[in-house]
């Protein structure tokens, strides 16, 4: 029995070195301006995620995304389109990047996209919903973007004379809401 336990050490161990090598010359590969088929050898021995990152360095943006989609699990696949959604903002994208949020579920991320355009109403309208089906993010930032937006469509709403609803979005909005609200009142006196 202990012949076996030996032979499995060794095959382990041989893999490991195997896989070692591999790496080596998938990333020889790349530095040498081979990237598809450095990132091909990083996918043999199962480091995709390694091989999207590579792909995003050199810009292969669409690449690493097909290669994420097809290869990697949920966490991963949402990792590389996070660096995707980044690209596209910094490219001006911010429409195909408020789909792509909308579509990882990342709703506070969309609906900071949304203010960032000055689509107020429909970024109010996506925190509403996403309240209304339990979808928002619990998180600090998360909630601070669901503050602004609610400040900031107050503010629209007020511009509007639409001065009820613009209370109603304060109580929302957390304290600077409420700084807003105390203001609109006693404007209204």
């Amino acid at each position: 029995m202990s012949c076996l336990n030996d032979l499995s050490g060794n095959r382990n161990q041989r893999e490991k070195v195997a896989q070692s090598t591999i790496k080596l010359v998938a990333t020889n590969l790349i530095a040498n301006e081979h990237l598809m088929e450095g990132c091909e050898l990083l996918c043999l021995i199962k480091k995709a995620l390694d091989a999207c990152r590579y792909m995003q360095n050199f810009h292969k943006f669409d690449e690493s995304v097909w290669l994420a989609k097809v290869t990697l699990k949920s966490h991963d696949y949402s990792e590389v389109l996070k660096h995707f959604i980044d690209m596209l903002l910094a490219k001006g994208q911010k429409q195909k990047a408020i789909l792509l949020s909308v579509s990882l579920m990342m709703f506070d991320k969309a609906a900071e996209i949304l203010l960032s355009c000055r689509l107020v109403m429909v970024a109010a309208l996506l925190v509403d919903a996403c309240i209304e089906a339990d979808r928002w993010p619990e998180s600090d930032s998360a909630t601070a973007t669901m503050h602004e937006t609610y400040v900031q469509y107050a503010k629209y709403l007020v511009s509007l004379d639409n001065v009820t609803a613009a209370l109603y979005y304060c109580e929302r909005g957390g304290d600077q809401g409420r700084t807003l609200a105390e203001e609109l009142l006693l404007c209204a006196r």
